[in-house]
């Protein structure tokens, strides 16, 4: 449009100046040139505010640090540096197994025996309940003795000493210490076999655990991607510390398209609008997509929690947002390297006829990737 409007201005200038032979003077010439310019200049404002471009595009993957859970000396690396793995599945190294085998066989050991407490104890409540049925019958013979000797005794008085009567009552007293006794004992007893009982939970939580650090002796890939940047070798001590990582593991599970525009053109952009993408590793060709969203916000607004002062100087901003796009070939677009750069062009619905303009910047600037390394 901007070269239609150009031609169209150029074949005007020159009927005025050359067909109509007016003579040029300062003013004729001021006008001409203040029309071309506010003419170029407004029609430049419809066409970014209605199909913004950016220069800078790139194709970004979540990276992840490698860390391992538990501690040890690394006895295998399988994992090729920039080989594709799959999540769960593939290997990335194996940390030496023998001293958490030791851990488990001795919580399963501590298990077993927990177990076997419990069990005694078990068999120990049982015999408890047979003490309280046999003090009770000694009760119930010593309480039938006293009362039948105090019967004879009441139907002929003298027929049974005092003294008898009396260690008779004695025995009753005694019987019922012992059903006490009895019953506390089985009340210890149980209280036993309840510790016993939770030290077996707390046994099994850690033979768990023991089980779990041996599992973590070998490492898998988090998700679908590759390693790079190794900084261990076998024999190396691997540490679980998050300042430390072993690697860089690439999740290329998932892919984000990122353009970077300045804030005032994306007054007119939403969600779902339709995008062009020119990539220069793939010069000459032009990919459809759409509009993700505009990432609300950027890092040069972020203020962190420090002991200093913030500084005014330091606060500044570049003016732009990050847009992210998706590609309408998702494949494409899980094949792409990370760090792929490129231009996009967004067409909003405002302005619909300068969106020829983007339509063929884009095009251009894809085919200039031809010749171009920038």
């Amino acid at each position: 449009m901007i070269a239609l409007f150009v031609i169209i201005y150029v074949a005007g200038i020159w009927l005025f100046y050359m067909k109509l032979k007016v003579k040029p003077t300062p003013v004729n010439l001021a006008v001409c040139s203040v029309i071309g310019l506010i003419a170029v200049g407004t029609i430049v404002i419809f066409w970014q505010f209605s199909a913004p471009t950016s220069s800078q595009v790139v194709i970004s993957h979540h990276t992840i640090q490698i860390v391992p859970e538990v501690r040890g000396p690394i006895t295998k690396i399988e994992a090729k540096p920039n080989v594709p793995l799959t999540k769960g599945k593939d290997v990335l190294f194996e940390i030496e197994k023998e001293t958490y085998q030791i851990a488990v066989n001795q919580n399963e050991g501590a298990v077993h025996a927990a177990e076997k407490t419990v069990e005694q104890l078990q068999a120990g409540l049982k015999v408890s309940d047979a003490a309280i049925h046999e003090a009770n019958a000694r009760l119930d013979a010593a309480k039938a003795d006293l009362a039948a000797k105090q019967a004879a005794n009441d139907r002929s008085p003298g027929a049974v000493s005092a003294l008898e009567l009396t260690e008779l009552r004695a025995k009753v007293v005694a019987a019922e210490a012992g059903v006490d006794k009895s019953n506390a004992d089985k009340e210890v007893a149980s209280f036993a076999l309840q510790a016993a009982q939770h030290q077996v939970e707390v046994a099994n939580a850690q033979l768990d655990k023991a089980q779990y650090n041996l599992k973590q002796c070998t490492v898998y890939a988090p998700t679908d991607g590759f390693v790079t940047n190794w900084q261990v070798r076998e024999g190396a001590m691997a540490v679980p510390l998050p300042l430390a990582p072993m690697g860089t593991f690439v999740d290329t599970s998932d892919t984000d398209v990122v353009g970077v525009f300045s804030q005032n053109v994306l007054k007119n952009v939403a969600p779902g609008d339709r995008v062009e993408v020119a990539l220069k590793s793939h010069p000459g060709q032009v990919f459809p997509g759409k509009v993700v969203l505009v990432i609300p916000g950027s890092g040069e607004g972020q203020f962190l929690v420090t002991g200093d002062l913030l500084e005014v100087s330091s606060v500044q901003s570049s003016g732009s947002f990050a847009v992210k796009i998706a590609l309408d070939d998702e494949q494409l677009a899980k094949s792409l390297p990370m760090g792929t750069a490129g231009m996009a062009t967004i067409y909003t619905s405002q302005g619909k006829p300068f969106h020829m303009i983007s339509t063929v910047t884009v095009r251009i600037k894809a085919w200039m990737y031809y010749l171009l390394p920038m």
